[in-house]
């Protein structure tokens, strides 16, 4: 079961927020309620997709999206729930589903009845409806290996980089095409811990 205020799924104990205390048994999230969902799980199964439970079969839900219908168990659903908007005031950290299916940190900057204007951590913003933004409880750390960083490469330009290896001061990083550079951690920028992507 994920808390519907800061999006991370509650074990044993309370969620980071404290909103969610932990159940024996995950509630069916009742059908016709809006949820954003994740077909599956795995490491190529970050994608999450809006759309409505249609129907339960035991602890499943049958989500209905525009790109078709998928089971989910409800670790992998985010309920668009009333009141869900009283936490995402203007100034509030967030982490925001973008056009690509995955969720980015960003700040709210604008309300207009539900909605909220999002500017993400990149600058780009876009108007959303609170079913598609959750409250970020845990901002980045130090860069550390393992993690994912922006980077700068050779031309100049910051892409996304998995820290590889550590020597002081100084990381080395690989990019998504294979490329390996090292860079001194004050040229590192790091993500806050995404509940989205266990």
């Amino acid at each position: 079961m994920r808390c519907t205020r800061c999006g991370w799924v509650v074990g044993r104990t309370r969620c980071p927020c404290g909103a969610t205390a932990p159940r024996a048994v995950s509630p069916l999230i009742p059908v016709g309620t809006q949820v954003v969902a994740r077909p599956g799980r795995g490491p190529s199964m970050f994608i999450w997709l809006a759309g409505e439970v249609a129907a339960h079969e035991g602890p499943l839900h049958l989500v209905r999206s525009a790109t078709g219908n998928y089971w989910c168990e409800a670790d992998d659903l985010l309920p668009d729930l009333p009141g869900r908007e009283d936490a995402l005031t203007d100034g509030a950290r967030v982490w925001a589903l973008w056009l690509d299916g995955r969720w980015y940190p960003g700040t709210i900057d604008g309300r207009q009845g539900r909605l909220r204007h999002v500017t993400w951590d990149d600058g780009d913003s876009m108007w959303l409806e609170p079913g598609h933004i959750v409250l970020l409880v845990a901002e980045a750390g130090e860069p550390e290996v393992g993690t994912v960083v922006v980077a700068p490469r050779w031309n100049g330009e910051h892409q996304l980089a998995r820290v590889e290896q550590q020597d002081g001061d100084r990381f080395r990083v690989v990019f998504s095409d294979g490329e390996e550079a090292w860079v001194c951690g004050d040229e590192l920028a790091t993500f806050p811990p995404n509940p989205f992507r266990e």
